[in-house]
């Protein structure tokens, strides 16, 4: 390469670099605009994700994105109780990702209602149909269920016509049909239903269905917000 081709490729990326343009991949949990810190989470979300599985549905996209989550924090030397610590996070932020990539935004995460305190609400939409469709992610679901239940039954109190739903990635598909038919026989009291990666594309496709828009200012008293 001659000088003067050397200089002119340096000055090309010092003004791109200068403007913002640089050729680094796209951190889309840092994008969410919903972190106060850029964790390992966070990291190893970013460097597993691809925006592309989402053309395979959204089920899929959450599947695959869980999936390379593990497999890079097993190549970064985590452990297996780290990388199961993690879980949740890399389920709330896929579900996030996929909610903005969707354009079903403006969505809530960790959203605390001031109706209920103290009780955070994974992901969250407003919708004028129903009020707080509330998204419960659960990598496993085990007695998790109950748990979400308890919650959505306080909020009812509140908010009657609201939605509360279920996201598991449970690899023990017995236990969530179990689960599926003890809601279908009214045992469980307020959570509505459950979806994994085999039926989770339903779930935004009544979501599509609903006029989303900004929670009321007197609803929440906590949550960060993803535009």
């Amino acid at each position: 390469m001659s000088w003067v081709a050397w200089a002119c490729g340096f000055w090309l990326a010092a003004a791109a670099a200068a403007m913002g343009v640089t050729n680094a991949p796209p951190r889309p949990a840092q994008q969410l605009g919903i972190l106060t810190r850029y964790g390992d989470s966070a990291r190893i979300f970013d460097a597993a994700v691809n925006l592309a599985d989402l053309e395979r549905g959204v089920g899929e996209f959450v599947h695959r994105t869980i999936q390379n989550c593990r497999r890079e924090a097993a190549a970064r030397g985590k452990s297996s109780g780290s990388v199961g610590s993690m879980g949740g996070n890399w389920l709330e932020y896929a579900v996030l990702v996929a909610l903005r990539e969707r354009r079903l935004t403006p969505a809530y995460w960790q959203a605390e209602f001031r109706a209920v305190p103290h009780a955070f609400n994974d992901v969250m939409v407003w919708s004028r149909e129903h009020g707080p469709v509330i998204l419960s992610c659960k990598t496993s679901l085990r007695e998790r269920y109950k748990q979400a239940d308890l919650e959505a039954l306080a909020l009812q109190k509140t908010y009657p016509d609201a939605k509360y739903f279920l996201i598991t990635l449970d690899e023990d598909k017995a236990h969530v049909a179990r689960v599926r038919r003890k809601i279908a026989a009214g045992e469980v009291l307020a959570l509505q239903r459950i979806y994994d990666e085999t039926n989770l594309d339903e779930l935004f496709a009544f979501l599509e269905t609903l006029t989303l828009s900004a929670a009321p200012p007197d609803a929440l008293h906590a949550g960060k917000t993803v535009r």
